[in-house]
């Protein structure tokens, strides 16, 4: 009966109200909008709205990527110019995008003379290959841009700090790819010459297949050479790697033989006052012994004031030196006991030494010097040296008036002048000798020897050495 209905009785039927009709159809037919569907699709909405994973045509659940860049300030630098990129990324990517930048950061911190401008440099390289590219919207697969074009160096030579023909640290001109160039050019010049000579009869098309054929023959040479060399420098470095690990190994076994013949050594007694645990001498020990090579120069230093004739005198002096330091070795002795205070804890007694030989040290290393100055003023007002400042004053004053421009009290000064300089080094020439008769390191230099040092004997060897330029011509 409904399929003998007319089209204008379906409203009438349907608009019937059969409870069966509406929700049961007949005959396979469908209902325009099903209620469960509808209960799907708003709650699959209401889910998703603020949800971060979503399913696209079966494939594996995708976690969208992050909309702000990496907080660490050097990488949120670098990666700025592609900061639009950035918001097309999946989590994933955009973790493998910061390692990248990570490692590519690392490198221009090594090749930059200032590490700080990497961050920069990197945004630079960033912005000028996108604007290679034609922008960021030409970009069809982001990921795989910014990872293998936008991010990594291309370099054009061999050079590590060079970049697209250009140098990393100054943004020069890379020298070395001119030089490849170059060498490319004194190929392909060396071999079209030798094709033209070789065969004279080709045409232009034949000759340039000719060359491009060898050009590739010896660019694989090239590259095969290359290849070698580059093993070699491998070897080479793993050699040295290895060298240096067993010279740092050397070193620390060294080091630890070292300290511990040094930790035996600590628990050594002093040889001269048995005390435990010095190391074979204790500090008060090792005071007394530097001390008393500084009285014995302290000694020789007076006596070489005066007149190696004069025995009594020098027997005098030697005296007085030894009388003057014990009384201000006494003072420095006596200025710290008084100022210290016993405490009463074990090894106080060998502290109390120790300081004391130190104090006594430390009044010798003042005072020593001072007899030497002495000294040299005795020796350079003695006849010998008095003699040597006139003789020097006199020649001096005798030359100097070749001067054309030099008045006589210029002329009195610098006489005066190297007449001074004279005395001062034939004072210390005299101490020199003294101190070594003295010492008995040289007992035949005698009064014979040092007359040999006189002025004339000087000046005669003096006189016998060759010119410069007679060395020259020779």
């Amino acid at each position: 009966m409904r399929e003998d209905q007319h089209a204008d009785g379906e409203s009438a039927v349907a608009g019937s109200g059969s409870p069966v009709a509406g929700a049961d159809p007949l005959r396979g037919e469908k209902p325009k909008e099903s209620p469960v569907d509808g209960h799907e699709q708003a709650g699959g909405v209401a889910a998703g709205a603020g949800a971060r994973l979503t399913v696209v045509g079966g494939r594996k659940t995708q976690q969208q990527g992050r909309s702000e860049l990496p907080a660490d300030l050097d990488r949120r630098v670098a990666l700025a110019p592609v900061s639009w990129l950035w918001t097309k990324l999946n989590r994933w990517q955009q973790d493998q995008v910061v390692k990248t930048a990570k490692v590519e950061l690392a490198q221009l911190r090594q090749v930059l003379e200032w590490a700080g401008q990497a961050p920069s440099v990197l945004a630079a390289r960033l912005t000028s290959r996108l604007e290679e590219t034609g922008g960021e919207a030409l970009i069809a697969r982001p990921y795989g841009w910014i990872t293998h074009r936008g991010l990594v160096r291309r370099p054009s030579c061999s050079d590590v700090r060079c970049d697209d023909g250009a140098r990393l640290d100054t943004g020069a001109d890379c020298d070395n790819c001119a030089n490849v160039l170059h060498s490319r050019r004194a190929w392909r010049a060396r071999i079209t010459s030798t094709v033209a000579e070789e065969m004279p009869g080709l045409d232009e098309y034949e000759r340039r297949r000719v060359v491009e054929a060898r050009m590739r023959e010896y660019a694989a040479v090239e590259a095969a050479d290359y290849v070698y060399r580059r093993e070699q420098a491998q070897a080479e470095q793993v050699r040295r790697a290895a060298a240096r690990a067993e010279a740092d190994a050397r070193a620390a076994a060294e080091r630890e033989r070292a300290d511990s013949e040094a930790a035996a050594r600590r628990v050594l007694p002093c040889e001269e006052c048995g005390r435990a645990n010095s190391d074979g001498r204790c500090d008060a020990c090792r005071y007394q012994r530097a001390a008393q090579e500084l009285l014995a120069e302290a000694e020789s230093l007076s006596a070489a004031a005066v007149d190696p004739a004069d025995s009594e005198g020098i027997r005098r002096a030697v005296g007085d030196t030894r009388e003057i330091l014990g009384v201000l070795m006494g003072e420095a002795r006596q200025r710290f006991l008084t100022a210290h205070v016993p405490s009463g804890t074990p090894g106080e007694q060998d502290t109390v030494r120790d300081v004391i030989a130190y104090a006594e040290l430390e009044v010798l290393k003042e005072v020593v010097p001072q007899i030497r100055q002495s000294a040299l003023r005795a020796l350079a007002a003695c006849q010998q040296a008095t003699a040597e400042a006139d003789r020097v004053y006199a020649t001096e004053r005798a030359r100097r008036w070749d001067w054309p421009d030099a008045s006589e009290a210029d002329v009195i000064a610098a006489a005066r002048q190297s007449a001074q300089q004279a005395r001062a080094r034939t004072a210390e020439h005299l101490l020199a000798v003294r101190l070594d008769q003295l010492s008995g390191q040289n007992p035949t230099r005698d009064a014979k020897a040092t007359a040999s040092d006189s002025r004339a004997q000087r000046l005669a060897e003096y006189a016998a050495r060759a010119l410069p330029g007679e060395v020259v011509e020779a």
